[in-house]
């Protein structure tokens, strides 16, 4: 079981590899850390050091990480690959298509600083294409934790599912959404709320914004606000969507594209049924003016104020 206090004011990243790593690695012998020159980033330094024949840094060649770890694996090596999300997606696409996904081999891709998490790096470092791009791919697992605590979860969970998977970590340090031990089922979703007017479907770095909007919608137009947690983008959960059929409006948000990903996923699946509410898409629009992490999200309307207001407009629109 999990100790979740020791997660308390870590970022995903550092509570993955920083403490989660080091306390399951004599677990796994077979385990090989792979890396594109990400190792202080993603607070490796001390796995490097007390682990090193289980780690490997390739440089800045993620492409070539790919297919040392497809090599690796089918030699019976259980393969962690990380690299900034923005190049493990589209630099690797043709590599994770060929020798990971087509191959079947049970291949961990973790995509760091997903969405706007490389702020001043600018629009060539934005992870913003790399769910619609994993999606598009048979045969991978897409997990988008919400918190530390679910992102070492789901680390667990793509270890023992022996699969290719992408667990895509999107967001900069932030207080835990989840702080007690809880029932962790990798491929069904989370019903943090239960509502019957709105329901609000949300992935990664926006779940907590999504819970904080629920509850303000609540208490500013008297209505019930569903709000879950979408931390499995591959397969969809697409139970819960059946759950929450009867809501007046369904709402997706995400630190991605509107293109490709969480809503896509939905009204995917919701257009080839019947009886389904109208579907707002909240996410990223286009390319961004360069700037701090707040000033990305203000540009694309994804603080908790804009997002109470967007959907309070499109609900009184409808009702």
């Amino acid at each position: 079981m999990m100790d979740i206090k020791l997660l308390e004011g870590q970022s995903q990243v550092s509570a993955l590899f920083g403490v989660h790593l080091l306390d399951i690695v004599d677990q796994h012998p077979d385990l090989r850390v792979i890396t594109a020159d990400m190792s202080y980033i993603a607070n490796l330094e001390l796995f490097k050091s007390m682990h090193n024949e289980q780690f490997i840094n390739v440089g800045i060649a993620e492409q070539n990480m790919i297919g040392m770890a497809a090599g690796m694996t089918s030699e019976g090596y259980q393969c962690v690959c990380l690299a900034q999300a923005c190049f493990i997606s589209m630099r690797c696409f043709e590599q994770v298509r060929q020798y990971m996904s087509y191959m079947g081999l049970p291949i961990i891709l973790v995509g760091l600083s997903a969405g706007f998490g490389l702020q001043f790096m600018g629009n060539t470092h934005y992870a913003i294409e790399d769910i619609a791009l994993m999606r598009s791919i048979p045969g991978i697992t897409i997990f988008s934790p919400a918190d530390a605590a679910e992102t070492v979860l789901a680390f667990n969970a793509a270890l023992d599912l022996k699969k290719p998977c992408y667990i895509r970590l999107s967001g900069l340090n932030r207080n835990l959404l989840y702080k007690d031990d809880f029932s962790y089922n990798p491929t069904q979703a989370h019903i943090l709320k239960e509502g019957k007017d709105i329901a609000i479907l949300s992935t990664g770095s926006m779940v907590l914004s999504a819970l904080e909007a629920a509850e303000c919608l609540e208490r500013k137009l008297n209505v019930s606000v569903a709000c879950v947690d979408c931390h499995c983008l591959a397969p969809l959960d697409v139970k819960v969507l059946t759950q929450h059929q009867k809501a007046k409006l369904l709402v997706t948000i995400e630190e991605h594209s509107i293109i490709g990903g969480l809503g896509s996923a939905v009204c995917e699946f919701a257009g080839e049924e019947t009886g389904y509410p109208p579907v707002l898409k909240l996410g990223i629009k286009g390319y961004s003016v360069v700037g701090d992490y707040q000033y990305l999200l203000e540009q694309h309307r994804l603080t908790t104020p804009q997002i109470v207001e967007d959907i309070e407009t499109k609900y009184m629109s409808i009702v």
